[in-house]
């Protein structure tokens, strides 16, 4: 009997040595101390990851460009019109810059993409987007849309745009935000880069909220 109550001991013992080894192994691995924000950035990096609505425009070959459009990939945004004369044209070769940075060879391979979203669908048709947006580079993706639509995205991302009076040739200026949004690969609004728009900051900035969101998750 005191033979049975030994060995019984020891089961006991051995059970509760490996409940504790098998909770430490758990606990580290689900319990992850997050990582730190990010310091000294130039862009305005939420707090909380911002998940977005789905929307439904087109891209420049006529093909549906909605929410899902976004997911697996880090999506850089930008909001204007191909007639822009002046902030639309600086903001795309800024993000060309971006696109070419040596740092982010590798992202831009395949899990990156760069969006041109034209907020003026009257002029801006999916041909002259194709041929605005590659004008930068052929992988840039030019979108637009029903005005509902645009605004749906517009509105909860945060930018703003009105159209100015024609002159009398019918011409017209759209005044519109200048900010590129930066949404994640899960579809998430997570930073915005505000001008003055600098390439190599943007590029700085985009490497290291990737890395902190890639450690939190």
């Amino acid at each position: 009997m005191p033979q049975t109550n030994k060995n019984n001991n020891l089961i006991l013992t051995a059970v509760a040595i490996v409940s504790v080894v098998v909770g430490v192994l758990v606990s580290q691995k689900l319990i992850k101390t997050p990582a730190a924000i990010p310091e000294n950035l130039s862009a305005t990096l939420l707090d909380k990851a911002k998940p977005l609505r789905n929307f439904e425009l087109i891209n420049h070959n006529n093909k549906p460009f909605n929410l899902n459009s976004l997911k697996g990939n880090w999506s850089f945004l930008f909001f204007g019109y191909t007639h822009c004369p002046d902030v639309c044209p600086l903001a795309m070769q800024v993000m060309r810059k971006v696109w070419r940075a040596p740092e982010l060879k590798t992202v831009t391979a395949s899990k990156m993409q760069m969006i041109f979203v034209s907020v003026d669908p009257d002029r801006d048709t999916p041909t002259l987007l194709k041929s605005y947006a590659q004008y930068y580079n052929p992988a840039f993706i030019g979108v637009t849309g029903k005005a509902d639509e645009i605004d749906n995205i517009t509105k909860q991302i945060g930018i703003l745009y009105g159209f100015d009076e024609p002159n009398k040739n019918g011409d017209y200026n759209v005044s519109h935000s200048g900010q590129i949004i930066l949404i994640d690969p899960q579809g998430n609004m997570r930073a915005v880069f505000s001008p003055p728009l600098n390439p190599k900051s943007i590029t700085q900035d985009f490497i290291a909220i990737k890395k902190w969101v890639e450690d939190n998750t």
